[in-house]
């Protein structure tokens, strides 16, 4: 079987969530399937180095030396060419990790991942280019069009049931891994990246894309109303870089009251988010929505202690082992940091709780059964 994957998310100079999710996906894959080729097509300008980022040389890779907005234009304006178009052996499947402008064969069978329905269930959240990326992808056709679907947690799969009526058996609910580089040991380079990054004493952290759906503006305004109820000069750091619509976040991090304790650190190398994990006192994640959340997953594997939403899939994501928040309520942010700072007991819970809560996520789970996925739909096709 020849699986070609639509790898051309991987172009960008630092990995998105997607990013990751593919790269992890993969390696895992080729460590486990001995029988199947695998193809990644990427495109644009800059060409990545798949070889570096996936620990294997069981896969090809075609790169189409092609800006990304004239491909894009091309395929969206006219409907070709096909994504297996560049590639010149047979195709038995197509693999679409992301949602993207994707003309899609009627001839051999694809397979796509929806990771949330974000920008159709909440458009507010997302600039006007943004929702007119959305709009050339063509999503409702591609869910459509596809032979199987991919989500990673239960509440995505619903969201995709209401929305497109699919088969629920067409829909395969395979939630993500985390790496192993998360973990709760302490490691002698964690005092080197606090001082290289200067980290403040006592924080709480938020990690991801600085964008409206992470509640960001909501997330301050309830640590501010902790710190004034507590007089503990408990600090916030974002780690992340700017996303959408992110002025008036942006106007609230100048203000000389918020400026003194909040700290943005922008990008951070993976190689040292385990350190930050650790370092904080808690990962403070009140995301309006998301299909799954690796941040969260990340600190949990690294005994941070979780403060998320009680919406979308983070109930579902965390179980028992974080304190859920109304996500529109920064009262009950403030709440939840006194009743977590306030209690050395429960920090050590749910440290605990969390590790072994997030041993039950894993790539080489997540590879088998999308595996499996794979070879139902192949076979179904035949």
């Amino acid at each position: 079987m020849h699986i070609l994957v639509d790898g051309r998310h991987l172009s960008r100079a630092h990995l998105s969530g997607v990013g990751e999710y593919t790269v992890q996906l993969l390696g895992a894959l080729f460590h486990i399937d001995h029988h199947n080729d695998y193809t990644l097509l990427t495109s644009g300008s800059r060409e990545p180095d798949l070889q570096s980022m996936i620990a294997s040389d069981r896969f090809k890779h075609v790169h189409v030396r092609i800006p990304n907005k004239l491909l894009n234009a091309r395929m969206s304006l006219l409907e070709h060419p096909t994504l297996n178009w560049h590639v010149k052996t047979p195709v038995d499947l197509l693999f679409l990790p992301n949602l993207n402008i994707a003309p899609l064969p009627t001839d051999i069978p694809t397979v796509m991942t929806v990771h949330d329905l974000s920008w159709q269930l909440f458009p507010e959240f997302y600039s006007k280019r943004m929702l007119a990326w959305h709009k050339a992808c063509r999503p409702e056709k591609l869910m459509h069009q596809a032979a199987a679907l991919i989500t990673p947690s239960q509440a995505t799969k619903q969201d995709v049931l209401r929305a497109t009526g699919r088969n629920a058996e067409e829909i395969y609910v395979i939630p993500h891994g985390v790496d192993t580089l998360f973990s709760p040991r302490m490691e002698a380079r964690d005092h080197g990246v606090r001082s290289r990054l200067a980290l403040p004493k006592r924080f709480v952290l938020f990690v991801g894309t600085l964008e409206p759906r992470k509640n960001l503006l909501a997330l301050i305004d309830g640590i501010e109303r902790y710190r004034a109820n507590t007089r503990d000069d408990l600090h916030l750091v974002l780690v992340g870089a700017w996303g959408w619509k992110s002025r008036e976040l942006k106007k609230k991090l100048w203000k000389r009251e918020t400026k003194r304790w909040v700290h943005h650190r922008g990008y951070v190398d993976k190689k040292d988010l385990p350190a930050v994990y650790r370092s904080a006192q808690a990962l403070t994640w009140p995301s309006i929505y998301e299909g799954f959340g690796l941040p969260v997953l990340e600190a949990m594997a690294s005994g941070t202690p979780v403060i998320t939403s009680h919406t979308s899939s983070l109930p579902e994501l965390t179980g028992p082992a974080a304190i859920h928040v109304d996500p529109y309520n920064s009262e009950d942010i403030r709440s939840a940091l006194e009743q977590l700072m306030g209690s050395n007991t429960l920090r050590e819970q749910l440290s605990r709780d969390g590790v072994e809560h997030s041993k039950t996520f894993n790539w080489s789970q997540a590879a088998k059964q999308t595996l499996d996925c794979f070879e139902q739909r192949i076979n179904q096709a035949l």
